[in-house]
């Protein structure tokens, strides 16, 4: 007779593995229909949006892998480029889904990092929980919800919760470090900012692993500057600083989103005095929580401040080059340049809740709590970003099958006035 089979019984660190991967899964499942349900045509009708279909997928495309090494805007942008070559391994039709999942993806990972056991150090779980929760609902983030253009923004706060972070213990932890702050500094400007925050943490820990954090992103940045200063591509644009211009763009587009969704700084009042004043007032206030939170608060909200600050200091400085006359001007419009407002947003919606802490003094709270439920009120309200318009890109994928290799074929792209040109091959 055959002799009876072992049984394998699950011993508790067995049950613990699989609870911890049924809880992941679970958050990962969560994290992702929220997301996709701020924007489902993002995956329901997918289609290229900007530089995701205009520069990516279209440089990818007709010149293949060498497509890599293209630098844009000055920079290397590894994470983009990345994605469209592997978008290259699927049907036309089913590429932008795969660009915008890659996206969703890069979207999710913070989220689901924060709540890791290595960022104990940041609170107790249902605090990062609710920090998870209020990333996955900030406001005014349509501009980099689901691109693959402006995802290096949420690689680049991924990379930030890692320097942050516990130092893993194992070689898969540490391995994933690496990769994660090694692609970030590939992929634009990041690394550059990302530096200073790493030093601070570095000089107040005093651990061997932040070294290695240093080391990546030095090295990082010292690659991207040379590519900013051999490809020659920045545009020389009349900038239009002011400091008018400076409390308007923080006002309007950092805190009022914040607070109550929509940029409504001009109509809050009914002179552009009035408003100019308004501004100055509100960029005062702000200006003087951070100073008081980055005087009272923990090493990891003061790196988050300070990351924030250091971000909108380059994007004020080193702006994307526009159409316009100047760069400030079209900054100002409600809704104008979304992605460089996003982490500061984030770092306002953090400081705020700050102040909830038994720490602060009774009236600091008071406040605190009044701002935080109209943050949470704007919030909710809008979280949900309005669709694309249908632009029948099956229609163009349909007319480019049928063209004969080498002849190329234009497709309109969102937002309307973008397009992409594809070769035939």
């Amino acid at each position: 007779m055959p002799h009876p089979q072992p049984v394998h019984k699950l011993t508790p660190g067995r049950h613990g593995n699989l609870r911890a991967l049924a809880w992941w899964l679970v958050a990962f499942v969560i994290i992702m229909a929220i997301l996709i349900l701020r924007r489902p045509d993002a995956v329901l009708s997918p289609q290229f949006y900007a530089d995701d279909g205009h520069t990516w997928f279209q440089q990818a495309y007709n010149d293949g892998v060498k497509s890599l090494v293209y630098t844009y805007g000055g920079y290397f942008q590894t994470l983009s480029r990345l994605a469209a070559v592997v978008a290259l391994s699927v049907p036309l039709i089913r590429a932008p889904l795969v660009l915008n999942l890659i996206a969703l993806l890069v979207e999710a990972a913070p989220p689901l990092f924060l709540m890791s056991p290595r960022m104990r150090n940041v609170g107790s779980l249902t605090l990062r929980a609710f920090l998870a929760l209020l990333y996955l609902i900030v406001p005014k983030a349509a501009e980099v919800h689901a691109s693959i253009t402006n995802a290096p923004f949420n690689l680049a706060l991924l990379a930030f919760l890692i320097i942050l972070a516990e130092v893993p213990a194992s070689p898969s932890g540490r391995g994933f470090d690496v990769a994660v702050l090694t692609l970030t500094s590939l992929t634009g400007p990041f690394c550059i900012v990302l530096f200073p925050v790493a030093l601070l943490v570095a000089a107040a820990r005093r651990r061997g692993g932040t070294i290695v954090h240093l080391v990546i992103l030095g090295g990082g940045a010292l690659v991207q500057g040379f590519a900013l200063l051999f490809t020659g591509e920045r545009i020389h644009q009349k900038l239009g600083a002011s400091f008018a211009g400076f409390c308007h763009i923080v006002a309007g587009q950092v805190v009022l989103p914040v607070l109550q969704g929509p940029n409504r700084l001009d109509q809050l009042a009914h002179s552009s005095a009035t408003v100019a004043a308004l501004s100055c007032l509100i960029t005062c206030l702000l200006i003087l929580l951070f100073l008081y939170a980055f005087w009272r608060g923990s090493l990891e909200l003061r790196s988050f401040i300070l990351f924030a600050v250091l971000l909108l200091a380059a994007a004020l400085a080193f702006p994307t080059p526009n159409a316009t006359s100047d760069h400030w001007g079209p900054m100002q419009a409600p809704g104008g340049a979304g992605r460089y407002w996003y982490i500061p947003g984030m770092a306002l919606m953090a400081t705020l809740l700050w102040l909830l802490g038994r720490e602060r003094p009774l009236g600091v709270r008071a406040v605190g709590a009044v701002l935080v439920c109209c943050m949470l009120f704007g919030a909710t309200k809008r979280w949900r970003f309005a669709p694309f318009p249908d632009l029948h890109f099956a229609e163009y994928v349909q007319q480019f099958e049928q063209l004969p290799r080498g002849h190329s074929l234009e497709i309109p792209l969102n937002p309307p006035g973008w397009s992409m040109t594809l070769f035939k091959k």
